[in-house]
């Protein structure tokens, strides 16, 4: 068990070293919370964490979008799937802090499939947050908790159809985040002996605007609203050692 929240700390690193400055932010305010992120650390050290894999479908809106979708004879979004994972470390008796990635591929395809044509839209959005997570309950066979989230995302979305082929991107240079991200629900787990299924609910807000336009796209598509609330679903390894350099 050690070892599968070491890997998810590696990856949730690794993420995180591909957005340095956005690193540094949440691993300063790590610092300053606890010092569980030292990194003046010299040996190796084993400390309790909490590891989370999981995917999750949120309900949205983006009303620009859909109306230039429905324009292009492509299908609308509606709903946006998700997969990740987060590692927490305690800080106080219920408190706990760390750090979630999140990634949403999505591809949208014709309404009505011809196929002499091969028009489509696809986006893509990667968010890191840094998480605060209350666990009010726990027991051996039951954990529940409530939380808070705030990070940024990156967003390209590409359309290919008869009139359009290019790309709308949000895209900060420099490994830094460009659109603000925030995140607020609660979650119930049931398992024993560290793992648990657990259910997540909650709400997102993520609007994209400022695009940056490639390619002979048209300007009606000024910002995109992946705003709404959510249901994720995963397993949760809690109270296991996760080594840190």
């Amino acid at each position: 068990m050690a070892n599968i929240i070491s890997n998810l700390w590696a990856i949730l690193r690794s993420n995180f070293e591909s957005s340095r400055r956005m690193h540094q932010l949440l691993l300063g305010a790590l610092l300053i919370t606890g010092g569980v992120f030292g990194e003046q650390t010299v040996a190796a050290k084993e400390v309790p964490a909490q590891g989370r894999v999981f995917a999750g479908l949120s309900q949205v809106k983006p009303t620009q979008f859909n109306d230039e979708m429905r324009a292009q004879g492509l299908k609308e979004l509606t709903q946006a799937g998700m997969f990740g994972a987060e590692i927490t470390f305690p800080m106080l008796k219920i408190f706990e802090l760390g750090m979630s990635y999140t990634r949403r591929p999505l591809f949208l395809d014709e309404k009505d499939s011809v196929q002499s044509t091969e028009y489509e839209a696809s986006l893509t959005q990667d968010a890191v947050f840094g998480v605060a997570r209350v666990a009010f309950f726990k027991t051996p066979w039951l954990r529940a908790d409530v939380f808070g989230a705030v990070g940024g995302a990156n967003t390209s979305i590409k359309i290919k159809t008869a009139t359009q082929d290019g790309e709308l991107a949000k895209k900060e240079a420099n490994d830094w985040f460009a659109t603000l991200v925030t995140r607020a629900g609660a979650s119930v787990g049931v398992g024993y002996n560290q793992v648990f299924f657990y259910v997540e609910g909650g709400y997102e807000t993520n609007k994209v605007d400022s695009f940056k336009r490639t390619g002979n796209l048209n300007g009606n598509i000024q910002s995109l609203d992946l705003s709404g609330s959510y249901v994720s679903i995963g397993l949760m390894f809690d109270g296991v050692k996760a080594t840190r350099n």
